[in-house]
């Protein structure tokens, strides 16, 4: 079968025979096999029939990235893009928008809004309109979802946002959900097909189309085989502890041991191996390189040391310096403050990093600049490999271990490929290349690692499902108890713990068949620990958090007993960013008594929080936010708030120091002069553009709060036309 002059694979084939029997299909391949020509050849068919189709993604970055792709597909006055960030073009028949935005659609329903607004009122309210408002498209023109990156259903953060979706989704609908490999795929599909009352047709892929060769690497044994590198470090460790023998007899002194067979071995114990030496092994047809380290200072430090080097000296001999000159030309006339002498002379030589704080017109720059196969090495952070079209001829990484806000953890299989799945390009490479950064000294703690991530047996999907206080509200406004337990029995957890309540079931029926006798004592502590165990699985925990949620909404005057809305709840309704807190904040009239600008800055410092490192220069001691601080933290600090954060078990967002700077882009402040007043290892352009963004969200948010005061939705109103300016409408 060819589609667009390809030859196609044989699961992308099949995949599409299952699509034009109208069938929702759920395709698994490794990362770089192509998944995603199977999602254009169904809008391609629905765009055709004139019949709507969305597009969702779990990042921003993605989202992005396919609204570029298919603008150019088929042209821009087809094609919208929604995101908590920007709206474009939202009535289009193509929508590309993140997964909370289109559950936010589902479980919101018709907004009723629009019908308190006066005609002239209307069209300026839509085109100002959060992208909260944004509405489903006819039912009966609403043809398909196509849910990329769909396990991210076990997200702890958001997974919960993927089974909601799914769940609301009218069954008519028809559902193409891409994924990475899954080791319990037929067990997700099974719930899917369940929850949409009809057969989700799986399509697996096990092989990459172009086959990886994995490394280690360090300035002992240069780049070698896994089985290479064992070898070596059992030689290193032996001669180690000859060496510590001989010290300790007072022996070896001066004698230069552990000169070995290795290149570049001069020690025993050598040092830390540096980023610098793993280019060094890489021959000039090992570009380009993606690098990937979890730190964003470490991607910009990195980079400008490769750049200094002779190696990155080397490797900028390779670059097309005419071309990258083009492309940075044209980036100054657009934004003549952001290139510095020395960041330009990095893109020159065909070096770059990218990490989610840059600034964003820098951050698409570097993307386009990639796509043009004009950067030879990439710094990046684990979020460019997720779904992004960007593959490399070889992948770098500095670890196997990153640090996930509490401690070292080692990366999982899925982690590991998606990040390994970005090397070898179809079409141009006979393999792809991946090579670890891997001291002998730290192998010990990773070496059991290594076989799982060779074996690359991903891990199974597991459900993070978890209501938000603004579901919870919205389902008590539109089903009773009865029916909200059966949404609930309808989420892929309740279908875990039924499976996993039948197989202990099985087992314990099979350990008392197989004792008979009572008076065995292993058998009875077996039978016991069987039945604990299957009566905590047959617990109703959704249920129970379900009305844990209801009590404390109770309990806080915000619903009735009888699970009436009162005042508190319908705010709550339409606050989606750190709920409890701002619906309390709305509730003390804190908002009310502020100028537009103040509002704005106030919503920045809710919605985004900044790294530990940076400084933010402190406000005139005259300045009225001093007490407006004391007034909202009187707030976080509340009973309720504090309750709240405890239910859900998280802590909102509360940062202070962004506050004035919001007010300051609010007033028409740039935000170069906005960055003046911050001071960090790395470039904040980024986190401060998301904050302005997700504010103007959640303004939009607040003004659907002032449905019945004209003259607050006004000025909320023009202050959603004055901060959508300049950055804040760069699609990055």
């Amino acid at each position: 079968m060819k589609y667009r002059g390809l030859t196609l694979d044989r699961f992308q084939g099949e995949a599409i025979s299952h699509i034009k029997d109208g069938k929702s299909v759920l395709v698994s391949a490794p990362t770089g096999t192509g998944k995603t020509l199977i999602a254009d050849f169904l809008i391609d068919e629905i765009m055709e029939s004139g019949g709507d189709v969305i597009y969702t993604a779990p990042i921003k970055a993605l989202s992005n990235q396919k609204y570029r792709q298919y603008s150019k597909l088929f042209g821009k006055e087809r094609v919208g893009l929604v995101t908590g960030d920007i709206v474009i073009n939202r009535d289009a028949p193509l929508k590309i928008m993140t997964t909370e935005i289109l559950r936010n659609m589902l479980l919101h329903g018709s907004d009723a809004i629009e019908a308190h607004l006066l005609d002239d009122e209307r069209e300026e309210f839509l085109a100002t309109a959060p992208a909260s408002h944004t509405q489903l498209p006819e039912i009966e023109r609403l043809e398909a979802v196509i849910v990329d990156e769909i396990h991210f259903v076990d997200d702890p953060d958001r997974g919960t946002v993927w089974e909601e979706m799914l769940i609301y989704l009218p069954k008519s609908v028809r559902i193409l959900g891409l994924s990475a490999t899954l080791s319990n795929l037929h067990d997700f599909a099974d719930w899917l097909s369940e929850i949409r009352e009809s057969t989700v047709e799986v399509v697996v892929e096990t092989e990459r189309s172009v086959p990886l060769s994995i490394n280690l690497a360090n300035s002992t044994v240069g780049v070698v085989s896994p089985d290479q590198f064992r070898k070596e470090y059992k030689r290193w460790k032996k001669e180690s502890k000859d060496d510590d023998d001989d010290r300790g007899r007072g022996r070896g002194r001066g004698r230069g041991r552990g000169r070995g067979r290795g290149r570049g071995r001069s020690q025993s114990r050598p040092s830390r191996t540096k980023h610098l030496e793993v280019f060094q092994e890489l021959e000039n047809d090992a570009f380009p390189a993606l690098y990937f380290i979890y730190s964003r200072k470490l991607t910009e430090t990195l980079a400008f040391e490769l750049s200094r080097s002779d190696t990155g000296h080397r490797i900028g001999r390779l670059a097309n310096k005419p071309e990258i000159r083009i492309y940075l030309d044209k980036f100054e006339e657009r934004f003549p403050e952001i290139l510095n002498r020395g960041l330009r002379k990095l893109l020159e030589r065909g070096i770059a990093f990218h990490h989610a704080g840059l600034h964003v017109a820098l951050k698409a720059l570097v993307e386009e600049l990639y796509e043009a196969r004009l950067v030879n090495v990439l710094y990046c952070t684990s979020t460019f490999a997720l779904g992004i079209n960007m593959p490399a001829r070889t992948v770098v990484f500095d670890s196997l271990m990153k640090f996930n806000g509490v401690d070292m953890v080692e990366l999982s299989v899925r982690e590991f490929m998606q990040m390994a799945g970005r090397a070898g390009r179809r079409g141009i490479d006979a393999e792809g290349d991946v090579v670890v950064r891997l001291d002998f000294m730290d192998y010990p703690e990773v070496h059991q690692l290594v076989p799982t991530l060779l074996k690359g047996d991903s891990e199974p999907v597991s459900s993070s499902f978890n209501l938000s206080f603004n579901s919870v509200v919205n389902l008590l406004d539109r089903y009773d108890e009865s029916q909200i337990e059966t949404i609930l029995s309808k989420s892929f957890k309740a279908y875990q713990n039924t499976k996993n309540s039948k197989r202990l079931a099985e087992q314990l029926d099979d350990v008392s068949e197989r004792q008979g006798d009572s008076n065995n004592r292993k058998a009875r502590r077996r039978v016991a620990y069987l039945e604990r165990q299957l009566a905590e699985s047959r617990r109703p925990f959704l249920w129970e958090q379900f009305q844990r949620k209801v009590a404390f909404l109770r309990t806080y005057g915000y619903i009735t007993e009888k699970n009436e809305l009162r005042s508190a709840a319908r705010i709550l309704q339409r606050i989606q960013f750190e709920e409890v807190l701002v619906t309390e904040l709305i509730l003390e009239g804190i908002f009310q008594s502020l100028e537009p600008a103040q509002v704005f800055g106030v919503m920045c410092g809710l919605v985004q929080n900044l790294p530990r490192t940076a400084r933010v220069t402190r406000p005139d001691d005259e300045s009225p936010w001093w007490e407006l601080f004391e007034r909202i933290d009187v707030v976080w600090e509340s009973e309720v708030v504090v309750g709240a954060q405890s239910v859900i078990g998280q802590e909102y967002t509360f940062t202070p120091e962004l506050m004035p700077l919001g007010e300051r882009w609010a007033r028409g402040d740039s935000l170069a002069e906005i960055l003046e007043a911050v001071s960090n290892p790395t470039d904040l352009s980024g986190d401060l553009v998301g904050a302005f963004r997700r504010a103007k969200d959640l303004v939009g948010q607040l003004r659907n709060v002032y449905e019945d005061d004209p003259e607050q939705r006004a000025d909320l109103t023009k202050l959603i036309r004055a901060v959508t300016r300049d950055e804040v409408e760069v699609i990055d």
